[in-house]
């Protein structure tokens, strides 16, 4: 008999990530057979992704499985899912919706597959759609993570009206061996084996169902045997069924000649409960922040390389020289966007092919080169300079922190407690991002802007928080909203609840795209992970800073799992390049480009009654 499922988990984070990896651990290919009858089996273009239709309790369900791959058992699958297999789970659900089928997904793979042919593949972009996908079934969904939940690759079909997870499973926002390579380099340099430093690297991810009962990302908690799933698959397989037959009979309706379905009224009813229960990952007190006015500074930045040509080696001065003429540049103050001598062909060989600029031209464009894009870095400050009106920009919740976070202590402890409070002292914000309203060229957005300088613009639970309450604001006073992303992706530190940033925010933006405002996502470097996979592609037009370094996991994160990185394709670029952004502009002329839009959102907000019958830009009312 099946024991309770209301018990903590009394086996450390060590010993359930030993049991997850265990060679023998049950697989989803293992659950489908042994949950469901009268299975017909789909062409999944992706070995990682199992695709069926089946029974239980004579309920038809459409099955989706992130397989790993187990010795002794003959599979293509590498516990990693591609576009491809995103796709395809897309369409699957599309077919779900169609027929008011559930869709039953069963989670275990490592993360999504981070090499560059996924990355070209528009890994993020699939993974984010499907995090929102989810978020806004119009069918019943039900998941269960039976062993290994990783990062977005699994939040990407997790979220559902209810989500159950094995005891021993773990859900973690980046694989621990990558936390180890991120957080413990320094002891794995000076020859500490990973197994050593994994205990510590798994205390700060939290990744046991407790934890993710906790968020509200699991709702009940399954029991495997005694010494883990891998010892007996017919029981596991038992609990699992029992609680898939339970839950979708609290949902069906019988009619009168004895037939079973979901009515549209009960999906209607799931459908608000999951919004709510996502809304709520991280839950704050409702008082919201008053709009405060920021002082906004613009400095020069520290590290820029100037060249004096008159100190140069006599080679070098008169190479320099000539490029100079060459271009046409005849400032003697220039900068030098990574200057590089090739011996062989006697000439300058720099990213761009760019040499050296004028420091006037570089500063126009805002501290990076107007020709590849190469520059600095932008603060908040520098941000908002470049595309707001002077002025008038005004800050929402800029006092908004754990201070006001339902069991807030939880996550603001120890040294990472300490970590916040450092930073904060030399941020212009209290969090990764600033949030606020302003103008462009006189019409008024909604802006949030992630800080670099803010633990690398990651996002956690405030962030999260901050991100809903900018575009609350911007679907109650109907305004476009505009984020502006450089960031790492989610804050390892927080564990599980930065994952849970993904689908809030993304959920998020299912209102502000039901009332019809526009969301622009502007993509600056450097933008990664968890961010490139959720609200950053999101945007209904999306726009990259040119040379800008974009990719779904990170060079160091890529590189660390054996995958090679190609420099070329992790950049804005690169997704102009294969149409996967509408836009590729330099840093003076985003702010530009922004106008036009908003211009054009104000100017036919209401297609059925245009306001504006002539052309969007009226060029005798320009206020500038």
């Amino acid at each position: 008999m099946p024991r309770k499922t209301d018990h903590s988990p009394q086996l450390s984070y060590k010993e359930r990530y030993d049991l997850v990896r265990h060679p023998k651990r049950i697989r989803s290919s293992d659950v489908i057979e042994g949950v469901f009858d009268n299975l017909i089996y789909y062409g999944s273009p992706d070995p990682s992704l199992i695709a069926a239709t089946g029974s239980v309790n004579g309920i038809n369900c459409i099955i989706l499985g992130q397989e790993k791959p187990r010795k002794g058992k003959k599979s293509k699958a590498t516990g990693m899912v591609k576009p491809e297999g995103f796709g395809f789970g897309l369409e699957m659900l599309s077919q779900a919706e169609k027929n008011r089928i559930p869709v039953v997904s069963i989670i275990d793979t490592y993360g999504g597959d981070p090499s560059m042919e996924s990355e070209m593949g528009g890994q993020s972009f699939l993974i984010s759609d499907s995090i929102s996908r989810f978020c806004d079934a119009n069918t019943p969904t039900v998941s269960y993570v039976i062993g290994e939940g990783g990062s977005g690759g699994a939040l990407a079909m997790q979220v559902a009206d209810k989500a159950f997870m094995l005891e021993n499973a773990i859900y973690s926002v980046i694989a621990p061996e990558s936390c180890c390579r991120i957080i413990f380099h320094r002891r794995l340099t000076a020859g500490e084996d990973i197994e050593q430093v994994l205990p510590d690297a798994l205390n700060i991810l939290r990744p046991g169902v407790e934890h993710l009962k906790q968020i509200g990302m699991v709702d009940e908690v399954l029991p495997e045997p005694a010494k883990g799933a891998h010892n007996d698959y017919e029981y596991t397989c038992g609990v699992i069924k029992k609680s898939l037959v339970k839950t979708l009979n609290e949902w069906m309706s019988k009619s009168r000649r004895g037939e079973k379905s979901f009515k549209p009224s009960t999906i209607k009813k799931l459908k608000a409960k999951r919004r709510e229960k996502v809304l709520h990952f991280g839950v704050f007190m409702d008082d919201l922040d008053k709009l405060a006015k920021r002082r906004t500074k613009r400095k020069f930045p520290e590290k820029v390389k100037t060249i004096n040509v008159e100190q140069e080696n006599f080679e070098i001065m008169h190479l320099i020289k000539a490029h100079l003429e060459k271009e046409g540049i005849e400032d003697t103050e220039l900068v030098n966007c990574e200057k590089q001598w090739d011996p062989d062909k006697n000439i300058f060989r720099v990213a761009g092919g760019c040499g050296f600029i004028s420091k006037q031209e570089y500063d126009d464009n805002f501290y990076a080169c107007p020709k590849c894009g190469k520059g600095e870095y932008l603060s908040v400050e520098e941000h908002i300079e470049k595309m707001c009106d002077r002025n008038t920009f005004k800050e929402i919740e800029g006092d908004l922190s754990f201070k006001k976070m339902l069991n807030g202590d939880f996550y603001n402890i120890g040294s990472y407690k300490d970590s916040l409070d450092k930073t904060k002292e030399k941020s212009f914000s209290k969090e990764a991002v600033v949030t606020g309203t302003a103008r462009i060229k006189g019409k008024d957005i909604v802006l949030v802007i992630s800080d670099l300088r803010f633990f690398g613009g990651s996002f956690g639970a405030v962030f999260g928080e901050k991100f809903k309450r900018a575009v609350d604001y911007a679907v109650e006073h109907k305004q476009p909203l505009i984020s502006v992303c450089s960031s790492g992706g989610a804050r390892m530190n927080e564990g599980p609840m930065s994952l849970a940033q993904m689908a809030k925010m993304n959920m998020a933006l299912l209102d502000l795209k039901n009332e019809g405002i526009l969301y622009l996502s502007v993509i600056t470097g450097p933008t990664t992970g968890g961010a490139y996979a959720s609200y950053v592609t999101q945007g209904d037009v999306i726009i990259g800073e040119e040379g800008a370094l974009v990719e779904f996991a990170g060079p160091r994160v890529v590189l660390g799992g054996g995958f090679s990185v190609d420099r070329d394709i992790i950049t804005t670029n690169k997704l102009y390049e294969t149409d996967k952004i509408q836009h590729l502009v330099k840093r003076k002329e985003l702010k530009g480009l922004l106008s036009y839009y908003v211009r054009v959102f104000y100017a036919i907000r209401y297609p059925e009654k245009r306001r504006n019958m002539g052309r969007i830009l009226d060029f005798t009312k320009m206020p500038y």
